[in-house]
């Protein structure tokens, strides 16, 4: 077989400049040569780029480059090392080219650092005017082109992320990022930023990207309440999980890269092992490594500075009619309760709450949707961001004041009109999570680190449309 090849792949407004310290860390290491070691550029601020084009010329570059030929293949193992937005790109380009084939794919390692695979916080803000003056293109004929189409992609909970994720991870079979396919390394800072850029700064990133929205391991629950004759029930779907995922101190999102000015970082020595790992069991050792240094990470950090070094949850809400149409305008709400009360209808009528309930219910709605995004674009998209360390204390102190609880959703969808409107009745007491784990067909709902897709689907209704056997 012909000597390894190494592709990488920039992040938003970023280029190939940036990677040049990386390469020679890369070369110094063995992984590769100049010759075999290449840079990808996409013009990541032109706005009527698309992802679609970006892995589209990804695809023919590589083939004009000779990494691969016509049907995809190579006599050579392609790794990829992506930065940021590069995330999104190389498993888009993955699956276009390469779902049907997989075992014909070249590419063995994937290595991304501080990927937005479920979104930045910035992205929206980089569509702005502000954001169009600081990184707009300022040249004649695209005067402070910003790349709106990749950032409509990037923002938090965007239909491009649930689409791709879909596509390339929520597919009905086993994924493809496995130790022994595509062997995928995660690995990003937990640092925001600090100085004059800290004024971007958002709970649980490293000062661009979401922590929590940067791994693969993904659930999705669908909440079905578009047939009024059966009740609501939750259906789940796992995703990649057999990847390895590192969560590292004293980083942020650009000094993730700017480390590989020198080569003894951690960053740069951690890259170059996940590039140089030969096989399943040395994967799985490596696997076992990143998670032991997360572990150390977060233990180092427990504490300081206002819930940053906290574990998070992102939700992305999704809601849709029984036609699959979105569903633009609903609200939620989340309430506890004593899990004895959980068959009533204690949400719709609230004179069954006490005091302690009450308050607890406050808590809950503060934790819950403290930190929520619409999308700018299609507001049936919500993402809610939740510190998973504030809820486990809730959680111990709600059962010190009440007992065994329960965390109620209630879901309002106002109607179109007086003839168009939603059948919201069975939407006002759907219980999330029960202290006392007593239904059995509740799914697990919190883990840190992670993103979870949720689809609430409802029936959509019309009085104006009749039969009968006079004219009217």
């Amino acid at each position: 077989m012909a000597e390894n090849k190494t592709l990488i792949i920039h992040g938003w407004s970023d280029c190939s400049g940036s990677f040049k310290h990386m390469k020679q860390r890369f070369t110094e290491a063995g992984i590769g040569s100049v010759e075999t070691i290449l840079y990808a550029d996409y013009e990541s601020r032109e706005d009527n780029l698309t992802f679609n084009d970006v892995v589209d010329g990804l695809n023919r570059q590589m083939m004009k480059r000779g990494m691969i030929d016509e049907d995809g293949e190579s006599d050579s193992e392609i790794n990829i090392v992506v930065h940021s937005t590069g995330g999104l790109v190389v498993r888009h380009w993955l699956w276009r080219y390469y779902r049907d084939k997989m075992d014909r794919c070249p590419v063995k390692r994937v290595v991304m650092l501080a990927p937005a695979n479920f979104g930045s916080p910035l992205a929206h803000r980089g569509k702005s005017f502000l954001g169009r003056l600081v990184k707009g293109r300022w040249k004649v004929g695209d005067l402070l082109e910003v790349g709106r189409n990749l950032l409509n992609g990037l923002e938090l909970a965007s239909p491009y992320q649930w689409d791709l994720a879909h596509k390339d991870l929520f597919t009905g079979g086993d994924s493809y990022y496995n130790r022994n396919q595509v062997q995928l390394t995660v690995l990003t800072g937990i640092e925001d930023y600090g100085g004059i850029r800290g004024w971007v700064n958002k709970p649980g990133t490293d000062g661009t990207i979401v922590i929590a929205g940067s791994t693969l391991d993904s659930i999705k629950l669908t909440l079905d309440f578009s047939d009024p004759n059966t009740p609501h029930q939750w259906s789940e779907t796992k995703t990649a999980n057999d990847f390895c995922f590192g969560v590292l101190q004293k980083l942020d999102h650009g000094s993730i890269v700017g480390e590989f000015e020198n080569s003894e970082s951690a960053i740069s020595k951690l890259v170059i092992q996940a590039l140089q790992v030969d096989g399943p069991s040395e994967f799985k050792t490596y696997q076992n490594q990143l998670r032991e240094l997360t572990s150390q990470t977060y233990e180092r950090l427990r504490g300081r500075k206002d819930n940053q070094y906290s574990k998070f949850q992102q939700f992305i809400i999704h809601g849709v009619d029984d036609h699959g149409s979105d569903v633009d305008d609903f609200t939620i709400e989340f309430y506890v309760y004593k899990a004895e009360k959980s068959d009533e209808n204690i949400v719709a009528d609230n004179k069954y709450f006490n005091q302690k309930e009450k308050d607890l219910s406050d808590d809950i709605q503060k934790l819950m949707l403290g930190n929520i995004h619409t999308h700018g674009s299609n507001s049936s998209y919500r993402r809610l961001l939740v510190n998973l360390d504030d809820m486990s204390e809730f959680m111990v102190k709600a059962k010190e004041r009440i007992g065994e609880f329960v965390i109620s959703m209630k879901i309002y969808v106002p109607e179109i009109d007086k003839g168009i409107f939603y059948d919201t009745d069975s939407l006002q007491n759907v219980v999330i999570y029960r202290s006392d784990r007593s239904d059995s067909n509740q799914p697990s709902l919190f883990f840190g680190n992670t993103t979870t897709l949720v689809e609430l689907m409802v029936d959509r209704k019309t009085n104006y449309v009749t039969i009968s056997k006079h004219p009217k």
